[in-house]
């Protein structure tokens, strides 16, 4: 009986033991997921934007549905950029955002836990809005760069420009609020010191849109020229950052020879890029197929090199002398298939595209006077995006436990 009794303590010891590791095992609310991220490449990653997939993340805690996350580096007590976003301009959150910097081969390991109260505010450097007392133009920037694209509004005064407008800036400040109510203020003293095109010290509109393509327009192509939409007919914003902006474009329907066309645009920026990403989705009526492009103005005296269709580079002249140079470029999204063609006033990507079928690249633009001092620094600039983005951050979950 002794015996017994000994044994029967033994086992109760023992499972009392294993409870207590498997109940540790178990992840609790608070319990940190953390992930390995690898950098493959041989290039240092700044502000890189990571994208966990939400359903992983809630896989591994499904306690942490519909509560605001936060993401840092093992180790660290400084806290990482992040953003639940949705990747279809939905409601529901289907992508976890984390900006993080990595070094060359390396790999970081992050910590995704719910956000503490005590979280501090991180400033947002994106933003976007509809600018209706100037025509319907929709303007957007980020602490880089700063675009607009103009509203049928301005139709009325016969400025058909569905081109991309570029406005240079110097980092980090915020501009478009500021430059559309001085120049309006301007305008209402009869000061045209006060214009938006006039450097004030933060920059200045220095870019000829005119009817090119901008920085990034797309068009019809039709007989080796390309046949350009009306102006824009509504925006939607759907993210707003702080890591990513996301906002949809529609445009009216235009013939384009024998064929309607109808384009939708989805357009992101990320916080510290140069770069517009923008996925542009065709219907066509009239015919399975057509072609359109997307290109980038070259004006009098610009400098152009490009690799094929793949990158477009372009060191611009802007409408002022004294405003330096202007960097713009196209990049093809990796795996795209486009051509390349050149017209008096444009460098022009060229893609096939069925009813339905959407083309992918990137446009965007630096300037001499801001953060992009030379040609050469605009192409590395270029070629570190290409490869960065042709070659994306490898994530390794820790298994998910049910």
């Amino acid at each position: 009986m002794a015996m017994a009794t000994r044994g029967i303590g033994s086992g109760i010891a023992l499972l009392a033991a294993l409870w207590v590791r498997t109940a540790s095992a178990v992840p609790t609310s608070s319990t940190p997921l953390e992930v390995a991220v690898n950098n493959p490449l041989a290039l240092a990653r700044h502000g890189e934007v990571l994208t966990l997939p939400m359903a992983e993340v809630l896989q591994r805690r499904p306690q942490w549905r519909s509560r605001p996350l936060a993401a840092r580096v093992e180790g660290s007590a400084s806290w990482l950029p992040v953003q639940a976003y949705a990747s279809d301009g939905g409601a529901v959150p289907d992508q976890l955002l984390v900006q993080l910097d990595i070094a060359p081969k390396a790999t970081a390991r992050l910590e995704i836990l719910p956000a503490p109260a005590s979280m501090p505010t991180i400033p947002n450097p994106l933003f976007a809005r509809l600018v209706p007392e100037r025509d319907d133009d929709f303007a957007w920037e980020n602490g880089q760069v700063a675009y607009r694209i103009y509203g049928t509004a301005l139709e009325k005064t016969g400025q058909v420009f569905p081109g991309i407008d570029v406005w240079s800036k110097r980092p980090p400040r915020h501009v478009v609020d500021a430059w559309y109510k001085r120049d309006a203020e301007g305008q209402r003293l009869n000061d045209p010191s006060m214009s938006y095109h006039i450097d004030h010290g933060d920059g200045l509109d220095s870019y000829d849109v005119g009817h090119t393509p901008g920085d990034g327009g797309t068009a019809g192509w039709l007989d080796g020229a390309p046949v350009a939409s009306r102006n824009a007919s509504q925006v939607r914003i759907t993210a707003q950052g702080p890591v990513r902006l996301r906002f949809e474009v529609d445009y009216p329907a235009w013939r384009v020879g024998d064929v309607t066309l109808h384009q939708h645009k989805v357009v992101t920026l990320d916080a510290g890029s140069h770069l517009n990403r923008q996925v542009v989705t065709w219907r066509i009526e009239g015919a399975p197929r057509a072609t359109v492009a997307a290109g980038v103005a070259v004006h009098a005296g610009a400098d152009l090199v490009h690799d094929g269709a793949t990158r477009i580079a372009v060191w611009d002249t802007p409408q002022k002398a004294s405003a330096g140079r202007i960097a713009t470029a196209l990049l093809l999204a990796p795996g795209e298939t486009a051509r390349y063609a050149g017209t008096r006033d444009a460098a022009w990507t060229l893609f096939d595209v069925a009813d339905g079928g959407s083309i992918r690249f990137a446009s965007g633009s630096g300037w001499s006077q801001g953060d992009m001092p030379d040609f050469r620094s605009w192409q590395n600039y270029l070629y570190d995006y290409f490869m960065r983005w042709s070659h994306p951050l490898q994530v390794h979950w820790p298994a998910a436990r049910h």
